[in-house]
C-alpha cells in the first residue's frame, strides 16, 4: 500500500515565513518586514531556524543588514546575487558553520570568504591570515575595493573580473611572493586585476596554467598583447578575449603562435584573440581543426577555412562577428553544436555533398546556406 507525503505548507510567524523541517526546527523562507537590518532571531516561534533559503528578501526590501544565529548550518547560494544593497552580513559567534569580520561572511575556519557585501566602503581589503579560498559566491553583487591584502595561505580565487571592476593589485601580507599585483599561487595564474594596467603581459617563466573560472575574458581590455612562456601547458586559450594578439615562447611544447593567432602544436586552431582587427581571416595552411571556443567574442566578419581543415569544434563561433563562413569539403567532423552562439552568421558557404552541406540541412539553416560545385 502506498502512502502519500504530506507537504508541509509555509507559515508566517511574525516578521517571518517559515517552514517546519523537524520537530522544532525550520527553514525561514522570507522577511516579510520593512526594517533595515534584518536579525534572524535564534528562536521563531516555537522553531529554531537551520537554514536561510534563497527567497529570504523580498522584492524592493530595504535591508542593509543581515544577522544570522548559531542555530543556523546553512545558506542557499542562491540567496547572495539578490543582496544588492547589503552593507554587513553577520553570523553569531557562537556558529559552528559561519563567521563574519567587519561585515564580511566566511565559513566558521574563515578558510573560505562566502560573500563580500556590495555596499560595504572602503577602498582596501585586508583578508584574514587563514584565508584560503575565495568562493563563487564571494562578490557576485560586485565588489569596490582597490587593493586585495592576501596572505600566502590563499590558494584559490572563483571571482570573475567582472565582480571586481576597481581592482588594481593583489598585495602581499606575509611572506607571499609579490608578483606585481598579479594572483599567482605556486606555478598557477590565478587572478589579473581588472585594473592593473599595461598594455602587454608577459606571464612569469615557470607558470604552467592559467584559471580561468569561466568563458569571461581573463585579462582587461588594457591589456593588448599576451606573451606566454614555454612552460604554459593549460588555460591560455580561454584567457585572449580581449587580447589583439598572443605570442608564444618557440621553445613551447603546447603551444605555437601564427600571426598573433593561438594554435597547439597539434595544428589546432585554439584561439583567435577577441579583439585582434581583422575583416577578413584565412586559416593558415596546415591548419587541422577549429578548436571548441575558438573564435569566441572575436571581431572577424568573414572566416575563410582552408582546404585541409578536417574538424570544426563546439560553440567555435560563439558571441562573434562571424557573418560569411566558408567551409571547404575537407571537413568531414561538425560537431553538433559547432553554430552555437553565432548570432550574427548571416551566409555559410559549402561544397555540393559536402559534410558541410549534410550538416547545415540538418540543423534546418537552409536559409544561410550557399552550395557550390567546388570552392577551392
Amino acid at each position: 500500500m502506498k502512502t502519500k507525503c504530506a507537504i508541509i505548507q509555509p507559515m508566517r510567524i511574525e516578521d517571518f515565513e517559515i517552514r517546519k523541517t523537524g520537530k522544532d526546527s525550520c527553514t525561514v523562507l522570507q522577511y516579510k518586514g520593512e526594517g533595515e537590518d534584518l536579525v534572524i532571531p535564534s528562536v521563531i516561534g516555537k522553531y529554531i531556524p537551520v537554514s536561510v533559503e534563497a527567497t529570504l528578501l523580498k522584492k524592493g526590501n530595504k535591508v542593509k543588514s543581515i544577522t544570522i544565529p548559531a542555530s543556523v548550518d546553512r545558506i542557499d547560494d542562491g540567496l547572495f546575487p539578490s543582496l544588492k544593497n547589503i552593507e554587513a552580513f553577520n553570523a553569531d559567534k557562537a556558529s559552528r558553520s559561519f563567521s563574519s569580520e567587519d561585515g564580511v561572511l566566511y565559513d566558521s575556519s574563515r578558510y573560505s570568504l562566502l560573500f563580500y557585501p556590495p555596499r560595504k566602503t572602503g577602498s582596501v581589503f585586508i583578508a584574514p591570515k587563514k584565508l584560503g579560498r575565495v568562493a563563487r559566491t564571494a562578490f557576485c553583487c560586485k565588489v569596490h575595493f582597490k587593493e586585495f591584502h592576501y596572505s600566502s595561505k590563499l590558494e584559490e580565487f572563483q571571482a570573475l573580473p567582472s565582480e571586481c571592476p576597481e581592482l588594481e593589485a593583489f598585495i602581499p601580507s606575509d611572506d607571499a611572493d609579490d608578483h606585481e599585483g598579479v594572483l599567482i599561487k605556486g606555478r598557477k595564474l590565478l587572478f589579473y586585476p581588472p585594473k592593473a594596467g599595461g598594455k602587454a603581459y608577459s606571464i612569469p617563466d615557470g607558470i604552467e596554467e592559467i584559471v580561468s573560472v569561466s568563458s569571461e575574458p581573463f585579462f582587461p581590455e588594457s591589456v593588448k598583447t599576451v606573451y606566454a612562456p614555454a612552460t604554459l601547458r593549460k588555460g591560455l586559450e580561454n584567457a585572449l578575449g580581449n587580447a589583439e594578439k598572443v605570442e608564444v615562447e618557440n621553445r613551447s611544447q603546447f603551444y605555437r603562435s601564427v600571426d598573433g593567432v593561438l594554435y597547439s602544436w597539434k595544428r589546432v586552431l585554439l584561439s583567435f584573440p577577441g579583439r585582434m582587427g581583422k575583416d577578413v581571416y584565412i586559416t593558415p595552411s596546415g591548419t587541422d581543426r577549429i578548436g571548441e571556443g575558438a573564435f569566441r567574442g572575436s571581431r572577424v566578419h568573414t572566416l575563410v577555412l582552408s582546404e585541409g581543415v578536417s574538424a570544426i569544434g563546439n560553440n567555435a563561433f560563439e558571441r562573434s562577428e562571424i557573418s560569411t563562413l566558408i567551409i571547404p569539403s575537407s571537413v568531414t567532423d561538425i560537431a553538433l553544436h559547432a553554430l552555437y552562439g553565432a548570432e550574427k552568421l548571416r551566409r555559410v558557404i559549402v561544397e555540393k555533398g559536402s559534410v558541410g552541406e549534410i550538416f547545415l540541412r540538418g540543423e534546418n539553416r537552409g536559409d544561410i546556406m550557399e552550395v557550390h560545385p567546388s570552392l577551392f
